[in-house]
């Protein structure tokens, strides 16, 4: 059984994504809610269609529509487009090695003073933060408590992209 996506799937993703990161076709997530948008999944291209929520298309309609215009890239364009995307995961998962290289060196200081090797608190703080842990709600709540008043701090805290996506922010 396949899980790939459909065309339409992936068209629809893009153009969440692409609101979501202020990229054409649309630099709002709230327009979105207006209606359906279906964009192209490559990165450079701009086509989007935006469905009629009032009348809405057949699927089958739509899934054409996105595929019509997927044949007219260049399959260079396409090969372009997944190596910008494998480049970029390269990169986040070699900053991600690279935070756990401090876990490790904080944990190991610490075994080397004759402590617990979790008992450094930058480690553990690191270490929340890199597998998602509750505690780092801990961390964004003091970035936040301690950026008040603070020149140029002000939503220094990240937040998680699933609770930006559900709340409309971009």
């Amino acid at each position: 059984m396949s899980h790939a996506p459909s065309a339409l799937q992936a068209a629809q993703h893009a153009g969440l994504w692409k609101a979501d990161h202020g990229q054409a076709p649309h630099y709002s997530r709230a327009a979105l809610e207006l209606w359906p948008c279906y964009a192209c999944p490559l990165d450079d291209c701009d086509w989007h269609h935006d469905d009629d929520a009032a009348r809405p298309s057949a699927p089958a309609l739509l899934e054409a529509k996105v595929l019509e215009h997927l044949a007219g890239h260049n399959v260079v364009d396409v090969l372009r487009s997944l190596q910008a995307a494998r480049d970029a995961s390269v990169a986040v998962r070699e900053s991600n090695n690279r935070a756990w290289d401090v876990v490790n060196l904080h944990r190991l200081r610490a075994v080397h003073h004759g402590e617990h090797a979790y008992s450094d608190p930058v480690g553990q703080m690191l270490s929340a933060a890199l597998v998602g842990t509750a505690e780092h709600d801990d961390v964004r709540r003091e970035l936040t408590e301690l950026s008040e008043g603070v020149a140029g701090a002000r939503n220094i805290a990240s937040v998680p992209v699933a609770e930006r996506l559900n709340s409309g922010q971009p």
